[in-house]
């Protein structure tokens, strides 16, 4: 029988995802000098920081208690930040380099939420948002793969 341990620690992850989103883009804006990613890296801050508060709220019907720590992330996540990081400091920030990093992140969040949604303890309502949430970062993936193709 699942618990509602196993559910929070499943919402746990994906803020975990989220706050990576955040710094990632947060990290890819001061590394870019390019308005347009800037724009875009700003929209999807704000995405995050909505699916996040959504998760939590969710974790804190289920728990009564909380949300993972708002700033923490998890071992792959800090990797991915550090990725962009190292290939921006080589590469010399070019606009190309940082889409092929910022696609990698937002491919591991598409996936992170795949494989959430597919999960049978998780209550209707909670993958009903988990799928909106979801829809929304294959629409930004698409944007970003979009942007690197014509890069």
């Amino acid at each position: 029988m699942i618990n509602n341990k196993e559910i929070v620690d499943d919402l746990n992850d994906l803020v975990k995802i989220n706050n990576d989103r955040i710094h990632g883009y947060e990290e890819a804006i001061k590394e870019s000098k390019d308005a347009e990613l800037n724009e875009l890296f700003r929209h999807m801050v704000i995405q995050s920081e909505q699916f996040r508060s959504q998760l939590a709220d969710h974790i804190v019907r289920i728990d009564g208690t909380g949300v993972a720590d708002f700033d923490s992330t998890d071992i792959s996540s800090q990797l991915h930040r550090a990725w962009i990081d190292i290939k921006a400091a080589i590469t010399g920030k070019d606009r190309e380099s940082i889409l092929s990093s910022v696609e990698f992140g937002e491919n591991a969040a598409v996936e992170a939420y795949e494989d959430a949604v597919e999960k049978d303890h998780l209550p209707s309502y909670i993958k009903e948002d988990l799928q909106k949430q979801l829809t929304e970062l294959r629409g930004a993936y698409d944007r970003v793969k979009s942007l690197e193709k014509s890069a």
